[in-house]
């Protein structure tokens, strides 16, 4: 093989690790919604081992100031276990912006979340996430999950008022 092919297959090879790469971050978010997702068919959050799993041993899962934090996989477990009290939550999460630097990645998401408390109040949450994936022995994991609420609002209310308020405050 000439250098010229040779450099050609290794480009190629490159390139197709960081599609393979960007495929397995992308099945690492769905997993992760998934196992959270639920109330028509079962609890939600009833896998926070799983959920846990996903996240390197020092993650951190960030959702504050609205939501909770933890840090390292039994505190992440710990709350997950808490979040099981909401009757339905499903989160729809669009628009990934995955940048992969060797074994490390981060990611943009937006997202918009339906959920149900346990009060039986109905919220609409939208927001983005900022993430940040290591490569480890068992596959990508989160090392960090940080959820911005852009809006926060009930059901009836709808987030175009609260959407209003937010722009003409800024």
């Amino acid at each position: 093989m000439t250098n010229t092919n040779e450099r050609r297959l290794d480009d190629l090879e490159k390139r197709l690790r960081v599609v393979e790469d960007r495929e397995a971050i992308v099945k690492l978010k769905a997993t992760y919604v998934n196992l959270n997702d639920g109330g028509w068919k079962g609890p939600t959050h009833q896998y926070p081992e799983e959920v846990a799993r996903l996240f390197t041993a020092d993650g951190i899962w960030d959702g504050r100031p609205d939501i909770g934090y933890a840090r390292g996989t039994e505190d992440i477990k710990r709350l997950f276990g808490e979040f099981q009290v909401m009757p339905f939550i499903i989160h729809y999460v669009t628009n990934p912006l995955i940048e992969i630097d060797g074994d490390e990645a981060s990611g943009h998401w937006h997202a918009i979340v339906t959920a149900n408390l346990p009060d039986s109040s109905a919220r609409w949450v939208l927001g983005l996430y900022h993430d940040t994936y290591r490569r480890t022995a068992d596959g990508w994991k989160f090392t960090s999950l940080i959820f911005e609420t852009a809006a926060n609002c009930a059901y009836e209310e709808g987030w175009g008022k609260l959407a209003k308020q937010l722009h003409d405050a800024g």
